[in-house]
């Protein structure tokens, strides 16, 4: 805690080398959101906002009246399609849309772990249990980022978010671990 408190006060001094200016502002802008609330934190705060908005159901997929207008209509959150997909999931789908987006995600972590328990040898297993942390931590950042629990990271929500970077080296890790499930003992 000491050594926490003593890089906060490092990175707000002037001429710091160790973090760039726009670090330092998204550090502070997690830390402080109601004095960066109408700059770096307004896309954070609207997600947060929208997410509480869809209350349980959610106001529907695509749903245009005018008494349900989402932040995909909007613009509230911009490029909601990327980082902050799960706002979007979350306005529209409510708690039990996400809370299914959570759920199968976790199954898919935990079929990679159990497919590398099984595997063959150590190379497969460290495949099972790599692309499981990587789909496991992807979507806690990004999840935590969307409702506010950490600072803007800028990383996607495996396989729901736009992106075909990500969606590509996803399908790849999760065809090389079908190749693992595939191999016998």
């Amino acid at each position: 805690i000491p050594l926490g408190f003593l890089f906060i006060w490092y990175i707000q001094t002037p001429n710091q080398v160790l973090l760039h200016d726009y670090q330092v502002t998204r550090i502070m802008t997690f830390l402080e959101p109601s004095k960066y609330s109408s700059t770096t934190a307004y896309q954070q705060d609207n997600s947060v906002m929208a997410i509480g908005s869809g209350k349980l159901y959610g106001k529907g997929l695509n749903n245009n009246t005018i008494a349900d207008v989402t932040v995909s209509d909007t613009g509230f959150v911009s490029e909601q399609q990327t980082d902050f997909i799960f706002s979007v999931a979350g306005e529209e789908l409510g708690f039990v849309g996400t809370v299914t987006i959570i759920v199968f995600l976790l199954f898919i972590v935990i079929d990679c772990i159990l497919i590398g328990r099984k595997a063959k040898d150590l190379s497969g297993r460290l495949i099972c249990c790599g692309m499981a942390a990587l789909i496991g931590f992807q979507s806690i950042f990004n999840i935590f980022v969307a409702t506010g629990l950490m600072p803007n990271t800028g990383i996607p929500l495996p396989f729901v978010s736009y992106g075909l970077t990500s969606l590509l080296t996803l399908y790849m890790g999760i065809g090389f671990v079908l190749n693992v499930g595939l191999q016998p003992k």
